[in-house]
This record gives structure tokens, C-alpha cells and sequence, in this order.
């Protein structure tokens, strides 16, 4: 080695330094691409966890309204006298049969205490 000249001992770290730094930059640069998506993702979640929460609320909304159309039909099917008795009393098990249907939870309910009282 005594006739190689030591610049040339540079080389090989120059090329190691360069292959280092290359994967440097590569690596910053995906690093920040995954930020960019990341925040992108937590607004996307952001936006539909509101989108769902709206929709939320506009359904209760209509629940709350359709149970209050329900009864008041039944409090009118009840007090209506104008209808022959026989007529609003079909009226009535009709209304009632309609709303035990809409009740479904109330019956699931009852449905799992009688399977709970069975198993006891």
C-alpha cells in the first residue's frame, strides 16, 4: 500500500457516506408521506364520526316523532265517539296490535326474563 495514494482510501467511505445518506433521505421522505396519511385518516375518522353522530341524532329524532304519531292515534282511536263502539273497539286491538309490534325491545325483554326465570 505504500504506492497507493491514501485519496483513494477516501473512496470506498465517500461511497459508504453517500449509500447512508441516500437511505437517509429515502427514509425522511416516507416518514412524512405516512404523517400526511396518517392525518388524513384521523380527519377522515373525524368527519365520518360526526357524519355518524348526525345521522344519530336525525334518526332518534324520527323515532322519537313516529312514537309520538303512534300515540296519539291511539289516544284518538280511544276517544273518538263518533265511530259505532264495535268499530273503534276493532280500532283499538288494531292500534295495539300495531304498537306491541313496534315494541320489539320491550318484548326481547320480556323474552329473555322468562328464559331466565326457566333456567332458574
Amino acid at each position: 500500500m505504500g504506492d497507493m495514494p491514501s485519496w483513494f482510501l477516501l473512496i470506498p467511505i465517500v461511497a459508504i457516506l453517500a449509500k447512508v445518506a441516500r437511505e437517509w433521505i429515502r427514509v425522511s421522505a416516507s416518514q412524512r408521506a405516512l404523517g400526511t396519511s396518517s392525518r388524513e385518516t384521523e380527519q377522515a375518522v373525524a368527519e365520518l364520526t360526526r357524519s355518524f353522530e348526525a345521522q344519530k341524532r336525525e334518526l332518534s329524532q324520527r323515532i322519537e316523532n313516529l312514537e309520538a304519531i303512534v300515540a296519539s292515534q291511539t289516544w284518538n282511536v280511544i276517544h273518538d265517539r263518533s265511530v259505532p263502539e264495535p268499530v273503534r273497539e276493532q280500532k283499538i286491538a288494531a292500534t295495539a296490535r300495531h304498537e306491541l309490534r313496534t315494541d320489539q325491545e320491550a318484548v326481547n325483554q320480556q323474552r329473555i326474563e322468562q328464559l331466565a326465570q326457566r333456567l332458574r
